[in-house]
């Protein structure tokens, strides 16, 4: 009867550890196709196998992130009129809703969070309302983790477009760029699949802080 057992639970840890890794290399083989994609197809394409990945795995959230983030990309990176841009980010909203229920103390989906809602602001009309919003979500995200430099570089970003009458311009965004800068050049990641981004554009942004008006 003992060996039964024995047998019984060595069999469900070989199962787990299978499972885990399996869960593991799918993220990884999915995470090094992100930098190699340049069509809105592809993009959405790797978003729905991140979501399959979170369907089986409901317990973690780095794969509805990441399915968010890759509904997210193309508006950021790609040509497209303001209607294509506002149905991926209709998309990454619904995984961001499934996100925002169940992994509360998470400051990386606040973060990217806070950059869907600045992709929203595609007029004039929107810019009142999604920034306040995006700037909400950065201060649940710092609350969460203040050394994370996505909260500084988003805010940045944001402070950089807003007018200075409102409190925004290049001075103010720049000490948020550095901050950044010095938060990126220090993380540390715990696992392959944390959040890396931002730290490039945070770079070229710096830089036009130094560039005077014309």
């Amino acid at each position: 009867m003992k060996t039964i057992i024995s047998i019984a639970v060595l069999t469900l840890a070989i199962s787990v550890q299978s499972f885990s890794s399996s869960y593991e290399e799918a993220m990884a083989a999915n995470l090094q196709k992100i930098s190699n994609l340049k069509t809105v197809a592809e993009f959405t394409a790797l978003a729905s196998q991140f979501e399959r990945i979170a369907n089986a795995e409901p317990g973690k959230w780095h794969p509805r992130y990441y399915a968010a983030y890759c509904y997210l990309n193309p508006v950021t990176n790609i040509e497209m009129s303001v209607d294509d841009k506002h149905k991926l980010l209709d998309l990454a909203q619904a995984q961001m809703d499934i996100l925002l229920k169940s992994f509360q103390s998470e400051s990386e989906i606040y973060a990217l969070q806070s950059l869907i809602y600045q992709m929203r602001i595609t007029d004039m009309s929107k810019g009142f309302k999604y920034t306040s919003m995006s700037f909400d979500a950065l201060e649940q995200a710092e609350k969460l983790n203040s050394n994370n430099p996505r909260v500084y570089y988003l805010r940045g970003t944001n402070t950089f477009h807003m007018p200075k009458a409102f409190g925004g311009g290049k001075e103010k965004a720049k000490a948020l760029f550095e901050k950044a800068a010095g938060l990126f050049e220090n993380q540390k990641q715990e696992n392959t699949f944390e959040p890396a981004w931002g730290s490039d554009h945070n770079k070229q942004m710096l830089a036009l802080c130094d560039i005077a008006d014309e």
